[in-house]
C-alpha cells in the first residue's frame, strides 16, 4: 500500500525528507538514503540520468515520470537547466511524442473531453481533482505544430506550455489545466494504431463542431470563473482566427499559435532593426510570408499595429507585408484569397501577377522585400536560389525560418549564413548549433521560441486579473523581449535573449502586460508598482491581488 505523502507528486521529496519531515510523516523506514540528499544534488543526479538515455524521446518519458513523482525536483531541475531541458519537454522533442503518443509509458496528467460526451461536458470538468483552476490550454489537435492532425495525440502540447506556466512563468501547477477536445482525427495511420488514445472516428465539423466547443467554454468559465485564463493551443486554420474572433472579447483567452507567435516573432523583427546595416525604422521594411495560415496573419496583424503605433495609416502598414500561399502570391483580384488573407491581397502590375505563381524565387525578385518569412512547415523552401536572391537585394537579409519542428524548417542555419555571403540576419522555430563562418565568427542562431513569450503574458494576465487580452499587450510583450536582447547577442547573430534568463524574461513581460491592462482599464487587480525581482521571486500570487 502507498504512502499518502510519497504517492503525491506536490508533498513527495523523495531522497531529500529531512530527519525531522521522515518522523513527522511516519516515513522512517520507508524513504532512502540514511543521509538526506540536497536538491542540487538531486538536481545533478537527474541531469545525470537524462546523459545516459540513448535519445530524445526516453528522455522525455524519464521526465514525466519524474514530474509525476515529484514535481519540486521536476520544476527546480528545469529551472535551472532551462537551455538543456527546454527542448526535451517542449519543442522540438514534444513533436516526436506526440506523434507517438498512444504508445508512450507515461503517467496520465491532462483532461480528455471527447465529442461523445457532449451535453455532459460540465460533468467532466467536475471529475478534475483541482478546484482552483486559473489557466487552461486547450486544444482539438488538428495541426500539432508543422505535424497536422494527431487526435488525441495531441495532449503532449497542452501539457508542455502548462509545464512551461510553471517552470518560467511562476504559475502553481495545481492551477494549471491541460485539455484535449477530442473532436475526432482525420489522419488514418494515427487512427489505425491499435493503441490509439482516442475516437476512431472523423472530425466533427460545422454547427456540431461549433455547439461543443460553446458547451466547453460555458461549462470552463461557469466552473472556474471568467479571469481563468485559456489558451488555445494547435487548432486548424480553418478554426484558429475564427474562434480567437468570436471569443477574444467575451472572455479571458488568447491564441499562442496566432498571438504568441506574433509577438516572438515581431520581438525578433525588431531587434534586426539594431544590427548595422539594417534600416532602423520598421516602416522601411517590406516583409514576405511563406505560408499564409494562422502564424503568418498573426505576425503580420502584430507588425501593422506597430506600424500604426508609429503614425503609419492601416492601410499603408497593411502593405508592407505580403503573403505566398500554395496557390502562390495572394494580390488583389486573384481568386481564391480567403477572408483572412484579404486585408493583404495588394494591387499588383501585370507582370507581377504573372510570376505570382511561379515559384518563391520569382516572387522574391518581384516584390523585393527586406525580410523573408517562413511560417508554411515545407522544408527546404528557402533553397539556395532564393536566399542568394534576398541577399542580392538587401546589405542585410532578415530571413526567419520560424517552422516546427526542426524538420519542417524553411531552411537551416548554415544554409542561411553559406548563401548569403554570411549576411543573413537568421532566426528559426526550433533550435540549430552555432555556425562557424568562413572567416573565422561563429554565428549563435536565436531560436524564436514561444516560451519567451506565453509565460510572461499567462502570469501578467492572472495578476492583472484582466478581463480580456486585447493585441496590445502582445505589442508590449514583443517590445519588452526585444529589448533584453544585449547588444554582444545581436553582435553574435543572435535575435533573442539567452533562454536560460527565461524567468526573468517572464517577469519583465509580465509587468509589460499587467501595465498594458492597467492602462486600458482592464485589470480588476491593484498592479501598480509591481517589481520585476518580486515578480521573479513569485511574490505576487496571481489571482490575489484583488481589489
Amino acid at each position: 500500500m502507498s504512502h499518502p505523502v510519497l504517492s503525491s507528486a506536490r508533498a513527495n521529496r523523495t531522497r531529500r525528507f529531512s530527519h525531522a519531515e521522515r518522523e513527522k510523516n511516519n516515513l522512517t523506514g520507508l524513504v532512502h538514503p540514511a543521509h538526506p540528499r540536497t536538491l542540487q544534488h538531486e538536481i545533478h543526479r537527474l541531469i545525470t540520468a537524462l546523459q545516459g538515455l540513448p535519445d530524445s524521446l526516453s528522455r522525455y518519458q524519464f521526465l514525466m515520470h519524474v514530474l509525476a513523482n515529484d514535481e519540486q525536483l521536476f520544476f527546480a531541475a528545469v529551472q535551472n537547466n532551462v537551455r538543456k531541458l527546454l527542448p526535451m519537454i517542449y519543442t522540438p522533442t514534444v513533436g516526436e511524442a506526440c506523434q507517438k503518443y498512444s504508445d508512450l509509458h507515461i503517467p496520465l496528467r491532462g483532461l480528455w473531453i471527447g465529442i461523445d460526451q457532449r451535453g455532459r461536458v460540465d460533468q467532466v470538468l467536475a471529475n478534475w481533482p483541482e478546484t482552483d483552476v486559473r489557466a487552461i490550454v486547450v486544444s482539438d489537435c488538428e495541426r500539432i505544430l508543422g505535424l497536422g492532425d494527431l487526435g488525441a495525440n495531441g495532449m503532449g502540447i497542452p501539457v508542455g506550455k502548462l509545464l512551461l506556466y510553471s517552470a518560467c512563468g511562476g504559475i502553481r501547477p495545481e492551477h494549471c489545466l491541460p485539455i484535449v477536445l477530442d473532436v475526432g482525427c482525420n489522419t488514418r495511420s494515427v487512427r489505425e494504431n491499435e493503441n490509439y488514445i482516442g475516437l476512431d472516428r472523423d472530425r466533427v465539423t460545422g454547427d456540431e463542431y461549433d455547439d461543443f466547443m460553446e458547451e466547453f467554454i460555458n461549462a470552463a468559465v461557469k466552473r472556474f470563473g471568467k479571469s481563468c485564463l485559456i489558451q488555445f493551443e494547435d487548432f486548424g486554420n480553418s478554426n484558429a482566427l475564427r474562434l480567437l474572433k468570436k471569443y477574444r472579447n467575451k472572455l479571458c483567452c488568447f491564441n499562442d499559435d496566432i498571438q504568441g507567435t506574433a509577438a516572438v516573432g515581431l520581438a525578433g523583427i525588431l531587434t534586426a532593426l539594431r544590427v548595422d546595416g539594417v534600416a532602423s525604422s520598421l516602416e522601411d521594411h517590406r516583409f514576405l510570408f511563406l505560408g499564409a495560415g494562422s502564424a503568418g496573419i498573426g505576425i503580420a496583424r502584430l507588425i501593422v499595429l506597430a506600424l500604426q503605433r508609429e503614425g503609419i495609416e492601416e492601410e499603408e502598414a497593411l502593405k508592407k507585408c505580403w503573403f505566398v500561399d500554395s496557390r502562390g502570391l495572394v494580390y488583389n483580384g486573384r481568386e481564391n484569397v480567403s477572408e483572412a488573407k484579404r486585408d493583404f491581397a495588394h494591387d499588383v502590375s501585370p507582370s507581377v501577377a504573372q510570376v505570382g505563381n511561379s515559384g518563391l524565387l520569382q516572387v522574391v525578385k518581384a516584390i523585393k522585400p527586406t525580410a523573408l518569412v517562413g511560417v508554411s512547415t515545407i522544408a527546404g523552401s528557402f533553397t539556395e536560389d532564393v536566399i542568394h536572391e534576398m541577399a542580392e537585394i538587401n546589405e542585410r537579409p532578415i530571413i526567419f525560418a520560424l517552422s516546427n519542428p526542426t524538420s519542417k524548417s524553411e531552411c537551416t542555419a548554415e544554409e542561411a549564413y553559406k548563401y548569403s555571403d554570411s549576411r543573413a540576419i537568421f532566426a528559426s522555430g526550433s533550435p540549430f548549433p552555432s555556425v562557424k563562418l568562413g572567416d573565422g565568427r561563429t554565428m549563435v542562431p536565436g531560436q524564436g521560441n514561444n516560451a519567451y513569450i506565453f509565460p510572461g503574458v499567462g502570469l501578467g494576465v492572472l495578476l492583472s486579473q484582466t478581463t480580456s487580452v486585447p493585441e496590445s499587450m502582445l505589442l508590449a510583450a514583443a517590445d519588452t523581449l526585444s529589448t533584453l536582447v544585449e547588444v554582444e547577442q545581436i553582435d553574435a547573430g543572435c535575435m533573442y535573449p539567452d533562454l536560460s534568463s527565461l524567468l526573468d524574461i517572464s517577469a519583465a513581460i509580465a509587468k509589460a502586460v499587467c501595465e498594458e491592462a492597467q492602462r486600458l482599464g482592464l485589470n480588476q487587480a491593484d498592479v501598480s508598482g509591481l517589481d520585476v525581482n518580486k515578480i521573479r521571486q513569485g511574490m505576487y500570487e496571481p489571482g490575489r491581488l484583488m481589489n
